[in-house]
């Protein structure tokens, strides 16, 4: 673009002695850019290309739009696709923001292993956060995964996300995160809740130790009834989506330790740290390949201390034994 301006100010110094009206400049910029965006992509896929060189078991794809700009973007190495089947028990999704240059949300797949890590399970990007691209990106992940779904997914709360999660794995259980309902729920509930003590007090009873559904229902009932708070709109939204982010309702789901996003967000904050909003699609990839190799370290060093370091026991007791020889350091320690 510099070279193409230099061009336009060259010739006897005048601006005005060259036959281009401003049109033509932003036709200039245009087709800069967009031949900047294919040499990016085609550098990205040959990237790709070499990986599935190396690693057979790589995957990717890319879907582009009528101008050749990418509209979704999957892509996971071998080894997580090898581990996916013995650890598809619970997958956290979040989205986070600002990741490359073209302002593409990453989406990528976490779940936790056997020494209670996050793993990635693939990185995906949108162009647009909406029902197409999600489900596409879903499909996309499937396939990749041999068609072997996860069986509880975690999610902020996102109706849409919900949908496609809904056609796409429909006998995954799918829970909202609590956190950020509960946050969100606080805006006013909080002043609400000040003025009634109480009524604090029981609704965080209600929520937090109670193990039936059952019990639950005629504890939140009860809980209405006693404090008269039938036309709080706030506590009457929770309890109709109460089946979404209610622990209750998931106890016979293996959450792994979850009722939040917290995993993802904790990904994403550590992705933050090796990309930029001003990296390509292919400094993106290559500092998400950067991460997965720590990630991927760090499993081996988990793997390397419950091999020779044997943890510390309390009440030598045979159970706990033999809970020492089944579980990880980490699982049993936990």
């Amino acid at each position: 673009m510099v070279q193409i301006l230099s061009l336009i100010h060259s010739g006897d110094g005048s601006l005005s002695s060259m036959p281009y009206i401003p049109a033509d400049v932003t036709n200039l910029k245009a087709k800069y850019h967009r031949e900047s965006r294919l040499a990016d992509i085609e550098d990205t896929i040959a990237y790709f290309e070499e990986k599935a060189k190396a690693d057979t078991d790589f995957f990717y794809m890319i879907r582009l739009d009528d101008e050749d700009r990418v509209r979704n973007m999957y892509w996971v190495d071998g080894a997580a696709r090898r581990a996916y089947k013995h650890f598809r028990d619970c997958i956290s999704f979040d989205v986070t923001y600002l990741t490359n240059m073209y302002k593409m949300p990453c989406v990528p797949f976490i779940v936790i292993n056997n020494h209670n890590q996050s793993l990635q399970f693939g990185c995906g990007l949108v162009q647009n956060e909406d029902t197409d691209g999600y489900t596409w990106l879903f499909k996309t992940f499937l396939e990749c995964m041999g068609g072997l779904a996860p069986m509880n997914i975690i999610t902020y709360q996102d109706f849409s996300i919900r949908a496609c999660i809904e056609e796409v794995f429909p006998l995954a259980v799918h829970m909202h995160c609590r956190w950020h309902i509960i946050k969100k729920a606080e805006e006013t509930l909080g002043p609400f809740f000040a003025d009634r003590p109480e009524l604090h007090k029981a609704f965080e009873l209600c929520v937090d130790h109670i193990l039936t559904v059952e019990e639950f229902e005629r504890s939140w009932t009860a809980m209405i009834e006693t404090y008269q708070v039938q036309d709080n709109e706030t506590l009457t939204s929770l309890w109709e989506k109460r089946m979404y982010w209610v622990p209750a309702y998931f106890m016979q789901c293996f959450f792994l330790f979850l009722q939040t996003t917290q995993r993802s967000e904790g990904f994403n904050a550590a992705l933050k740290r090796y990309v930029s909003p001003g990296n390509s699609l292919l400094q993106f990839a290559k500092q998400y390949t950067a991460l997965q190799q720590k990630i991927l370290g760090s499993e081996l060093q988990q793997e390397a201390n419950t091999a020779l370091k044997q943890p510390k026991l309390l009440t030598y007791l045979p159970m706990e034994r033999q809970m020492s020889k089944i579980y990880t350091n980490k699982i049993f320690n936990k």
